[in-house]
């Protein structure tokens, strides 16, 4: 592959494909150049560099950060979970999974840009929680599944926005990871709290058990969506993605689940 060829791919066939109602926000008016740095660099850095920058130090002592940076994440999911209910129309919608051609946008659809776009941001803003983990020494937390999983959904979201964000695929996702995540943060919020709000927190397992089923949701989903629905007009690699990677994420999860539960109960 020449050097012309990767360039185009990273950058100009981007440019040229990009809808014009979406080239002036921030991440999407060209290639995947700043997304592709940004996530190099969170990988090199919760994986490497920061483990051995902290390798001789004390952990971070950030009980204030951590619970302002949960709680904001708490709130924003929470809103997310609103609108992308109002979007979905309580999931009548969801029923019509089809593509409008790249020149007919609705009234609707550019008021949503916005709100689409705000929702990818955000979760580069969840990078925050590996940092966080590295610079408290919290290794056991920063798992192969954490740090993929974390990789892969601004990689997904922003494939969804640049290249079909008309969808309501993107919105049932939305509403999905939302409530996960919601439920996810309310508990990293509570258990910063310390050890006297533990005895509490005996839900943690069901957390897992929620991500499962929102990926197994998503798969029947997009399944359905694939076989029954019209979706001439997705782009082959975002279909391919939509159903390839919740069956991954189904069987990581799930073995975390086993190892981190199940065999606990069996060594008991």
């Amino acid at each position: 592959m020449s050097l012309d060829t990767i360039v185009y791919l990273l950058h100009q066939y981007w440019v040229d494909t990009t809808d014009e109602h979406i080239k002036d926000y921030e991440f999407f008016g060209a290639g995947p150049a700043l997304l592709i740095l940004i996530m190099l660099s969170w990988l090199i850095f919760v994986t490497k560099l920061g483990p051995f920058v902290m390798n001789n130090r004390n952990p971070l002592v950030m009980r204030e950060i951590i619970i302002g940076y949960n709680f904001v994440l708490v709130v924003i999911n929470i809103y997310f979970i609103y609108a992308s209910l109002k979007r979905l129309e309580f999931g009548r919608k969801s029923w019509n999974p089809r593509l409008p051609p790249s020149n007919q946008w609705s009234q609707k659809d550019i008021a949503l840009l916005p709100l689409k776009c705000f929702y990818f941001y955000t979760k580069l803003f969840d990078l925050l929680d590996t940092i966080y983990f590295v610079l408290r020494k919290k290794s056991n937390q920063i798992s192969f599944l954490h740090v993929y999983y974390h990789f892969m959904v601004p990689v997904m979201g922003w494939l969804a926005v640049k290249q079909c964000s008309q969808s309501v695929i993107v919105e049932v996702f939305c509403l999905l990871n939302s409530i996960v995540h919601t439920v996810m943060y309310l508990y990293y919020l509570l258990s910063a709290f310390g050890p006297q709000i533990q005895p509490y927190l005996w839900w943690k397992r069901y957390i897992t058990r929620l991500q499962i089923l929102q990926f197994i949701i998503l798969l029947v989903y997009a399944s359905w969506c694939i076989t029954c629905g019209d979706m001439s007009r997705y782009p082959h690699g975002v279909k391919w993605l939509v159903t390839i990677q919740p069956i991954v994420f189904i069987y990581m999860f799930t073995n975390f689940y086993k190892n981190s539960y199940e065999s606990k109960i069996k060594t008991n």
